[in-house]
């Protein structure tokens, strides 16, 4: 009798095991998905950040004349984001060159620096691109896309501390920790932007493909 019940305790003991890994994969799964869904959509909102900021800095060069002339609907036209959205951003700018705290402002204030915002692109001719570059940045402060962004990046670092305490053996981990750190930096470089426009242009490009990689092996996984 005692072979037959210790291969029954075997098999017993092989399911148990089964049923333990399969637990621990799928759990490994639904973690990884949930940070891959707040990179994922940290990273869009990067994206658009990145090619907004890259127009502006283009078109502060290139168009300076229509710039100068157009100011915000110029530059809103050009861009992914409304004229409204520009003049909020422009005015920001225009808030802390005075030295005023934009959050302290009040409406009548905040509506007086947007009134400005079209003839300060005029003044800035020596200097346009610059201009045209924090207006953008700015705009992203005052519409909540930069904060919303970092919200999804906090998630996902969070949901990443967890994995690699007790999932850094799951097989996409690695590919989802490149998606992180890629879409981290690319935000950090956004909100301070460095280098020539050629330099600007080539880290962009670069941050994109590399994310878009990522993103590749990722996506046909934890697609609903």
């Amino acid at each position: 009798m005692k072979k037959p019940l210790t291969l029954v305790l075997a098999v017993a003991l092989a399911l148990s095991l089964t049923a333990c890994g399969g637990g621990k994969s799928k759990k490994a799964f639904e973690a990884s998905k949930e940070a891959y869904q707040n990179i994922n959509a940290a990273y869009e909102l990067t994206a658009d950040y990145g090619s907004n900021i890259y127009e502006a800095w283009r078109l502060g060069i290139y168009d300076k004349d229509e710039i100068m002339d157009g100011g915000c609907s110029y530059l809103a036209k050009e861009l992914n984001l409304s004229q409204e959205e520009v003049e909020a951003g422009a005015a920001y700018s225009l808030a802390e060159a005075f030295g005023a705290s934009w959050d302290e402002c009040t409406d009548e204030e905040k509506n007086s620096y947007k009134v400005m915002a079209d003839s300060y692109f005029r003044g800035m001719e020596d200097n346009l691109f610059s201009w045209c570059v924090e207006v953008v940045s700015n705009t992203y402060i005052v519409n909540g896309k930069a904060a919303e962004a970092k919200e999804h990046l906090e998630a996902a670092k969070g949901q990443m501390k967890e994995l690699s305490e007790s999932y850094s053996d799951y097989e996409h981990y690695p590919a989802l920790k490149g998606y992180y750190t890629t879409t981290s930096s690319f935000f950090d470089f956004c909100q301070n932007p460095t280098g020539s426009f050629e330099q600007l242009k080539t880290t962009v490009e670069d941050y994109k493909t590399t994310a878009r990689d990522f993103n590749a092996d990722l996506d046909y996984i934890f697609e609903d």
